[in-house]
């Protein structure tokens, strides 16, 4: 009799385990962490649900997966629905584009996400400058052209009484700074741009100024805080100048007067416009005329 009803327990036992093995079609079984429930049936998922439709949310949801700025989702398979990848050059970034349903919402290509100007370089026309995002250090932006102002009517003469005078483009705004405690002469292109506008500066530093700072003091400075790079020695009105620069960024020549004292040039520009007035940085350093004799 003990025999008999130990036999209808396990048959009772594994039908009830086959019950919830077995899920019906278009489904299939997924084990829970519950011992009394240890088996679900979810419902399989088809091509058409792959991609953002199974991380979205439901059917109309407005909100796409987030990714860091500077990436943007990119259809994975059913083990990870998405993965993040770097936008690519000239793409508009994912945080400030319009939102959009997810019928009507572009997929990015593979191709796409490893347009990386780290790893494969820049498109003809275009070069790589470095920026400030940790997730995308480099991007790739338009071969700026060359500003037109090789006429002569295209800079001004400045002259700076016993000091010196070189010539400016028109288009720059200046600002006469020479009789402060740092002599200084501020030259800027302000157009409406947002950032930084295109600057040169020329300043005269000496020992008897409080912020002084001798000539190899300056260059070591620049390398350290500026991780600039050394440019070496360039002639600069018939002297030997030294030209420290930040690719795409800056550059810097010091005019050494005597052992105490010197001229500094240096230019800044953003990352888009560098190349294009550049020249008329290096026009400036051409006219230069130095007037007072050195010491």
């Amino acid at each position: 009799m003990k025999t008999l009803l130990l036999l209808v327990t396990l048959s009772c036992a594994a039908a009830a385990y086959e019950t919830t093995a077995e899920c019906p079609r278009g489904t299939h079984r997924v084990g829970t962490e519950n011992a009394y429930d240890p088996f679900h049936c979810v419902k399989d998922q088809t091509e058409k649900d792959k991609g953002f439709g199974s991380v979205v949310g439901p059917k109309g949801f407005t909100v796409r997966p987030r990714c860091p700025r500077g990436t943007r989702p990119v259809a994975g398979d059913a083990l990870q629905p998405y993965r993040c990848v770097r936008v690519a050059a000239g793409d508009v970034d994912p945080e400030l584009s319009p939102l959009h349903g997810d019928d009507d919402a572009p997929m990015a290509t593979e191709a796409e996400g490893e347009a990386d100007p780290m790893t494969r370089g820049c498109p003809r026309g275009k070069r790589k400058v470095r920026t400030t995002d940790p997730l995308n250090p480099y991007q790739c932006v338009v071969q700026a052209t060359r500003v037109t102002t090789t006429g002569v009517d295209s800079y001004v003469k400045f002259s700076i009484p016993r000091e010196m005078s070189f010539e400016y483009p028109r288009t720059f705004r200046a600002q006469d700074a020479w009789k402060e405690e740092v002599p200084t002469m501020y030259l800027t292109l302000d157009d409406g741009s947002p950032g930084k506008p295109v600057t040169i500066t020329v300043t005269k530093y000496e020992q008897r100024q409080p912020t002084y700072q001798e000539l190899d003091s300056a260059i070591a400075r620049d390398i350290e805080w500026q991780r600039a790079q050394d440019g070496g020695v360039i002639p600069v009105a018939g002297l030997k100048a030294r030209l420290t620069y930040v690719p795409g960024d800056a550059r810097t020549v010091y005019l050494p007067l005597s052992q105490d004292s010197y001229y500094s040039f240096v230019y800044s520009a953003p990352a888009e416009t560098y190349d294009s007035y550049l020249p008329t940085f290096q026009h400036l350093l051409k006219s230069l005329r130095l007037y007072r004799e050195r010491r």
